[in-house]
């Protein structure tokens, strides 16, 4: 049986969806968004965090997958910095935070707990900011991240500048709005440490899928 052209370039085509976006010569697992020491983040749990936020705040305020995946990675060693600095972030106050920016959205409802569990990371990052304003313990954090994280080139490429650039315009985001201290936190919800990486032919959407 002979194909033609356009049939193997379709079933490649194919293959490269079914890959979960890990098409041949490139890193990354398939399906797999990003890794860090012990912290694996698949695409499909981007698409549930994305989802909470959608479903929680009825759509009014929801993350990009650069953004969740940002959030993500840098989690667990902003939560451990909060811990040592004195400032521990707790389950417990995530969710009464994550309750408030519900309300503060003007909405109504519980958090689920992926939504907690993103105001979590996303309440590390503010305290760790706001303890040092400087930025060298993020770009300390952050730089570690960069070096050591495997991360799928649809998402992009991992930058602390980056990161540090979108830290400092969601600072004054929230002055802008006259947010406080007890709302600005909100904002650090749209921090991004990614660019584009060049891809001629490779998604660049920055939709949670």
């Amino acid at each position: 049986m002979r194909f033609t052209r356009a049939a193997l370039v379709g079933a490649a085509l194919i293959t490269v969806t079914l890959t979960a976006c890990a098409p041949p010569g490139q890193d990354g697992a398939p399906g797999v968004a990003a890794t860090y020491e012990d912290v694996t983040v698949t695409n499909a749990n981007i698409d549930q965090i994305y989802q909470a936020w959608l479903d929680d705040t009825k759509g009014t305020d929801v993350a990009n997958r650069r953004q969740i995946l940002t959030i993500e990675l840098l989690k667990e060693d902003l939560l451990a910095k909060c811990k040592e600095l004195g400032y521990p972030v707790t389950w417990s106050l995530a969710e009464s935070q994550a309750d408030q920016w519900i309300a503060f959205k003007g909405q109504q409802g519980e958090p689920s707990d992926d939504m907690i569990a993103a105001t979590q990371g996303i309440l590390a990052l503010y305290v760790v900011v706001n303890v040092d304003p400087t930025f060298e313990t993020l770009t300390e954090i952050s730089d570690k991240v960069e070096a050591e994280a495997d991360v799928s080139p649809r998402s992009g490429d991992y930058s602390t500048s980056t990161l540090i650039a979108s830290v400092q315009a969601a600072m004054q985001s929230a002055e802008n709005q006259q947010l406080g201290t007890q709302f600005s936190f909100v904002e650090y919800q749209n921090v991004n440490a990614f660019a584009d990486t060049e891809r001629p032919w490779f998604d660049r959407g920055t939709s949670a899928s």
